[in-house]
């Protein structure tokens, strides 16, 4: 079982633009193209996310049970959780272990760049996939926030689309 993320950024490494306008990487990517989504939803055994991603899944396809096991990083949890969704403030690092003693499949690390931040500096992710998406935003939310120290990544695999996309696979060192 892997632990995986993956996540789409703006050529000057942003994820979302200032005014949180997802356009530019709806606008950007192409219908008869898989930037390793589909695997993406195969490999999940069990999702762990940041609360803003939880928030916006939910208000972008709805809420209700979620399949498969999901648990979601936050501080302020509701009372009362949809089947299949935890809330809990505990260690990423924690919340990892957990997620996998759950699923024999690959456990995704789904959320922004706290959560990505977060995962990396604790050591919790075996693989990071990002696809970079030809476009400058200028600002807005980073890719990464602040490491206290450096983490080398090493590249696996870099495949480009015609949309302009680029596809990078990183393992953990």
């Amino acid at each position: 079982m892997a632990v995986f993320a993956s996540i789409a950024a703006s050529l000057d490494g942003f994820i979302r633009s200032e005014s949180g306008d997802m356009a530019w990487l709806n606008d950007a990517m192409r219908r008869d193209e898989d930037y390793g989504m589909a695997e993406t939803m195969q490999r999940g055994g069990a999702y762990v996310l940041g609360a803003r991603t939880y928030r916006e899944s939910v208000a972008m396809f709805g809420g209700g049970k979620a399949t498969p096991p999901t648990y979601v990083l936050t501080h302020a949890a509701p009372e009362e959780a949809p089947s299949g969704v935890t809330f809990t403030s505990e260690d990423i690092r924690e919340v990892v272990t957990t997620a996998q003693s759950v699923t024999d499949k690959d456990v995704n690390v789904f959320g922004g760049g706290d959560v990505l931040t977060q995962a990396l500096a604790a050591g919790a992710l075996d693989e990071l996939m990002i696809a970079v998406v030809p476009v400058v935003l200028g600002g807005g939310t980073r890719l990464f926030g602040e490491f206290e120290q450096s983490k080398r990544l090493s590249l696996t695999d870099c495949t480009s689309f015609k949309s302009g996309i680029v596809l990078l696979r990183y393992a953990s060192m």
